[in-house]
């Protein structure tokens, strides 16, 4: 039996089940696939909470302390796995084509600006073409924020999967859960294909089917799957060397070769494939804003679903009326971004019981007390 049992293993799973056994207990996770196969490997893994959210408030909030944790979190895990995260803080640009989207995007900076933030308006062409020589000379005008970025989503799953099992972190893929095992009135694990699996804690991290597992005990929870759909290209002969995002698309470089543009928002159910639809899409959006990309080499393209809530924010914190139960998910397109902080404040609530910083994400904003007699087995 465990202290806690993770089920799911994307990026918010894994990153929960490394800090729990960094502080010391034992832990079981549980995946149904492959690590990281649904929205965790599909992402452009950005963090860019000032691109992300349009407003102040809880949620730029918890964007800007993730981000914040990410260069010690990311350093951390080279060190201890001696793989590599291609972490990249080197800034980007949200880029105005037209009068509207320059009004816009002025408005944003002026709030931005005026609660703090390291932000720059640039409106001269000598100014953006500093920042990216690539860009279009149609830009009118971009904010460029100096210390946002992104990484190798890709491998930071692979290196948060060895810094598990370096941490003795028991993982299981390839494990289907077929029920939540409650017993006098407490929720104590899972019924799987591997057979019966029990812990002290039971975490829900499982994305988009969070919501199908927390059914399994009439509990309804407004999680739903939207499907992005992201391609790349080559890099070879087209230097791009900042992120790049308009309203049709983002362009995102990387270290590796590989240029990745997306992405769409499809509320296409379960489907993960990618359509000639969506895929014109992408292509179409972002070869405004750099023409060179009219010549790059097309490398691959790829779907995911990522885990929408009703309101946005995500679900962390403990289930209403289930002892021992409780979720990290919703996190819709910013789990890349927000899994440092996501783990710390969840084992905080798992460990200490501390559960102040949550208060805006509790999934008790949607549930209320489950009635014990009509739900509760065992």
């Amino acid at each position: 039996m465990s202290d806690c049992l993770v089920v799911g293993g994307g990026i918010i799973g894994l990153s929960l089940a490394y800090e729990l056994s960094r502080r010391g207990m034992s832990v079981t996770l549980v995946e149904q696939d492959e690590w990281g196969g649904q929205a965790s490997s599909a992402a452009a893994g950005m963090l860019a909470p000032l691109k992300e959210f349009a407003a102040p408030g809880p949620m730029l909030d918890l964007g800007m302390t993730s981000l914040a944790c990410y260069p010690q979190w990311a350093a951390e895990l080279e060190e201890f796995t001696g793989g590599d995260v291609q972490l990249s803080l080197e800034g980007l640009l949200t880029v105005a084509l037209n009068d509207d989207e320059q009004e816009q995007l002025l408005a944003k900076y002026l709030w931005q600006k005026e609660a703090g933030y390291s932000v720059h308006f640039l409106t001269e062409r000598q100014q953006l073409a500093e920042v990216e020589p690539l860009l279009t000379e149609q830009a009118q005008a971009a904010i460029y924020s100096p210390y946002e970025g992104h990484i190798n989503n890709r491998m930071l799953l692979r290196a948060l999967v060895t810094a598990c099992r370096l941490q003795g972190v028991v993982l299981h893929a390839g494990c289907v859960v077929s029920g939540i095992a409650v017993k006098g009135g407490r929720v104590v694990g899972v019924e799987s294909s591997l057979g019966p699996l029990r812990a002290t804690q039971t975490i829900i991290t499982s994305g988009a089917w969070a919501g199908i597992m927390l059914e399994m005990l009439g509990v309804s929870v407004p999680v739903r799957p939207v499907r992005g759909q992201i391609a790349a290209v080559s890099s070879a002969g087209i230097p791009l060397r900042t992120v790049i995002f308009g309203t049709s698309g983002y362009i995102t470089p990387k270290k590796d070769g590989k240029i990745v543009i997306g992405a769409t928002e499809d509320e296409s159910g379960f489907q993960r494939e990618v359509t000639l639809a969506g895929l014109a899409s992408v292509l179409n959006g972002v070869m405004p804003y750099v023409p060179a990309l009219h010549s790059a080499a097309f490398l691959e393209a790829w779907g995911g679903l990522r885990p929408a809530t009703a309101d946005g924010k995500p679900l962390l914190g403990p289930v209403p009326g289930w002892d021992g139960l409780s979720i990290a998910g919703g996190h819709f397109r910013n789990g890349i971004l927000l899994s440092p902080v996501t783990a710390k404040w969840m084992a905080d609530y798992l460990e200490k019981g501390e559960t102040e910083r949550l208060t805006p994400f509790l999934p008790s904003r949607f549930l209320a007390e489950t009635d014990q007699a009509q739900h509760k087995m065992g």
